[in-house]
């Protein structure tokens, strides 16, 4: 179970109250704010033409990313990346997991995102919500 600071709160109550959408957890990085949303809230929290995520960004004054929570671990990795996955391997050894994201070369870089902006997000994200590190491999 994670904890969650006094400024994951607010901002998951303004989230909320700004889209209607229910809130599982919040990640607060220097550059962005990360909301994973309940299975089936994604489209509210996004809102009809974009209206709700455009609010939330603008109180936010940051980037916003809204992502579908999913129990199942590889459909969550998949809901975190923007490119197509093409498989997802986990393997635990000893005490740890870890699992190895395979996409195509020409969409690593979207994968990454600037200066690892969001490999760094999925990895911290995926390590709150199971316990798992997260490597990226193009073939």
């Amino acid at each position: 179970m994670v904890e969650l600071s006094k400024d994951d709160i607010r901002c998951i109550t303004e989230f909320e109250s700004l889209t209607g959408a229910a809130v599982v957890d919040c990640l607060i990085t220097d550059s962005a704010v990360v909301f994973i949303v309940k299975k089936g809230d994604l489209g509210r929290a996004i809102g009809k033409k974009g209206a709700n995520i455009t609010r939330v960004r603008q109180k936010f004054a940051r980037q916003v990313l809204v992502f579908e929570d999913s129990e199942n671990m590889e459909q969550f990795i998949r809901n975190m990346f923007a490119v197509p996955v093409k498989n997802i391997n986990v393997h635990e050894k000893m005490e740890s997991k870890i699992a190895f994201v395979h996409v195509e070369p020409e969409d690593r870089g979207s994968a990454i995102g600037r200066g690892g902006s969001h490999i760094k997000l999925a990895r911290a994200l995926l390590q709150r919500r199971f316990g798992c590190d997260l490597r990226l491999v193009s073939e």
